[in-house]
């Protein structure tokens, strides 16, 4: 992302250390990234919680920093550096070298910041570098925390997507919350060791078809960085929870709101029209993402997530938004177990693309992003967004939860990245289905 000279100077005094475990790991303790994780390589996770001067009141950086001490010994593979094995397949290195922390200063105040509803600037406070050249010092978690003016701050996160989904992310720094508050302090090591899908000998054998949702990509080396074939853009819009409501019923109608979830409602609008706004390049093959129920919360992080995909063999700019998005319910693929299976037979050492090989959904509507507490206060805003999209593009559908309606509906947030040559005309096709974009409410 480029910055004019105005944009960057909002925020200054940048200053950076690291952060790591006060417990020794050990020197022999290795995490071997399994098949779905090396798929993730490519992508990076980032988060911006922003905190009112009530929520950061008697919060220092020595504070901050010497909870963590105890919080990354129970997250401790997100401390350590990536080696490459003898065959060429990346493994981590647990060898407590560190988060990197970032402190800065912002002459605004939290709202004003908000208010500028622009989501590209958010970048400012989100310090991150991909993983290489040079693996053995590159980390995988940075961590930023941005003053403003008003006594309110920012935590800016940026998350190799190896190291575990956004499910694990925030589960992760949620829990860092309670250290933070002093309810956790160091409990028993655990060392753990992500167990894999071909672990099982009857999985070895099974013939695997293809998954649809992967791609392989050309090498990238030891410089963990998608190579795009066009600029990507990236925006961000509100649906209050009023307009959750009217855009389930446009489909639906108010008696059949509940048969079909809003996420997959609003992907077949979205669908819809990204398919129109590519100029007869329609998308007939999508990935979804969704959180899998059944993964328990045991703070071991990990790539859980459900990876589906859905092919439509019909116009999806000419379809009923019904049968769309009955499409995405009833013919989703989960391909988890085969996107393993193919990583692993690869000797995991080729690159792949997930998000943007198709056009990706991503549902992160029970991603506990504010179960972050400071002082007792959630956020007042999260913002998230993926880096590394290939160039089919994704959207991510957030929740809102500080816009509720009378019906039990909340607001949700969509993030959206595609080739910039295809924004003007989706913004555009969305306005055309009631979607009320920023400009709209500025106008």
């Amino acid at each position: 992302m480029v910055f004019c000279k105005e944009d960057q100077n909002l925020v200054y005094n940048i200053k950076l250390s690291s952060v790591g475990p006060g417990r020794m790991t050990g020197s022999d303790v290795v995490h071997e990234p399994n098949g779905v994780d090396l798929a993730m390589k490519l992508h990076y996770l980032k988060v911006v919680y922003f905190f009112s001067s009530q929520a950061c009141r008697g919060l220092t950086i020595m504070h901050i920093k010497g909870s963590m001490f105890y919080w990354l010994s129970d997250y401790y593979t997100a401390c350590g550096r990536f080696r490459r094995t003898e065959a060429g397949r990346p493994c981590m290195k647990c060898n407590d070298c560190g988060a990197r922390f970032v402190e800065a200063q912002c002459d605004k105040t939290v709202d004003e910041w908000l208010e500028m509803r622009d989501c590209s600037l958010d970048n400012l406070l989100v310090f991150h570098l991909p993983i290489g050249p040079e693996l053995s010092f590159s980390p995988s978690l940075y961590i930023q925390v941005t003053k403003f003016k008003c006594g309110g701050m920012s935590l800016g996160i940026s998350w190799a997507h190896i190291i575990g989904d956004v499910y694990s992310a925030s589960e992760c720094i949620n829990s860092w919350g309670q250290f933070l508050a002093g309810l956790k302090s160091y409990g028993p090591l655990k060392i753990t060791k992500t167990s894999t899908w071909l672990e099982n000998p009857n999985n070895r054998s099974v013939a695997i078809k293809e998954p649809v949702s992967l791609k392989r990509v050309d090498p990238v080396g030891d410089h963990w960085v998608t190579a795009n074939n066009c600029k990507m853009e990236t925006f961000s819009f509100h649906l209050s929870a009023s307009q959750v409501s009217h855009l389930h019923s446009k489909i639906w109608g108010e008696n059949g709101m509940g048969k079909i979830p809003f996420f997959e409602s609003l992907c077949a609008i979205m669908w819809q029209c990204i398919a129109k706004a590519k100029d007869g390049l329609e998308p007939k093959v999508v990935t979804l993402c969704k959180k899998d129920p059944n993964n328990p919360k045991d703070g071991i992080l990990s790539n859980s997530q459900i990876i589906s995909s859905v092919e439509a063999d019909f116009s999806v700019g000419d379809a009923d938004l019904k049968k769309l998005a009955m499409l995405l319910v009833d013919q989703a693929r989960k391909e988890n177990s085969q996107i393993e299976v193919v990583v692993a037979k690869d000797g995991g050492v080729p690159d792949y693309l997930l998000y943007g090989a198709n056009l990706t959904f991503v549902d992160l509507e029970e991603a506990h992003f504010y179960g972050l507490e400071w002082n007792g206060h959630t956020p007042e805003a999260v913002r998230y967004s993926i880096q590394g999209v290939g160039d089919e593009g994704a959207v991510t559908v957030l929740p809102w939860p500080k816009d509720s309606g009378m019906d039990g509906n909340i607001g949700r947030i969509v993030t959206v990245t595609l080739p910039d040559n295809e924004v003007v005309k989706l913004r555009f096709e969305l306005k055309k289905n009631g979607v009320m974009l920023e400009d709209d409410l500025e106008s």
